[in-house]
């Protein structure tokens, strides 16, 4: 009974995972509406348009609609034995560019920020502005957030289970990657925090 009950649990946090990935998707094409409209006539010229926002984001946008068909394929027919290791074991890889956009959305964001913040200043995109701190937000937090995930499933998942070496090493490859970007994450945090 228990090992079901295991299974259960795996399989409820998997489809939050899911649903989470849809709704961060949904978040970053927001992110690139926004800058759609950001391009129009109103903005000068002279600064690049470019330089308001991370140039990773396109990539990031990307990858994750990826991720995202990758995780409604293995969740939505979820197997009796499902893994979800492998999936972010690929993503996590050294010869894959993940985590070096997500570094890199990190170095620019702070650049984008102060332009932003500058540059945008009529009344009407206050609330654009905001919008916009708010999305960057979500993608500063999206790495930690996968680490939860991943550790919520590994903590219903037995030794023996086929998934569970995956995930252990998953969890290990993003715990080193937060911390040792963690100034990083920190710095983006704070200065988020603060112009909200």
């Amino acid at each position: 009974l228990n090992h079901y009950i295991l299974e259960a649990k795996r399989q409820n946090i998997a489809l939050e995972l899911l649903e989470s990935e849809r709704k961060y998707v949904i978040n970053l094409s927001l992110i690139l509406k926004i800058k759609a409209t950001l391009q129009g006539p109103d903005v000068k010229r002279s600064t690049k348009e470019r330089s308001f926002f991370p140039n990773s984001l396109r990539y990031l946008v990307q990858q994750h609609v990826d991720l995202l068909h990758a995780l409604q394929e293995r969740v939505l027919s979820w197997p009796r034995q499902g893994i979800l290791g492998d999936i972010f074991l690929k993503l996590t890889n050294d010869e894959n560019n993940f985590l070096d956009y997500y570094v890199a959305y990190l170095r620019d964001l702070p650049e984008c920020i102060s332009l932003i913040h500058v540059v945008i200043l009529k009344e009407v995109e206050e609330e654009i502005k905001s919008d916009l701190y708010i999305l960057f937000f979500h993608i500063v937090q999206r790495i930690p957030e996968y680490l939860i995930h991943l550790q919520n499933v590994l903590k219903f998942t037995e030794q023996e289970h086929p998934d569970y070496y995956l995930l252990l090493v998953c969890v290990q490859r993003l715990r080193v990657f937060i911390s040792h970007y963690s100034l990083l994450f920190q710095c983006n945090e704070d200065l988020l925090i603060q112009k909200r």
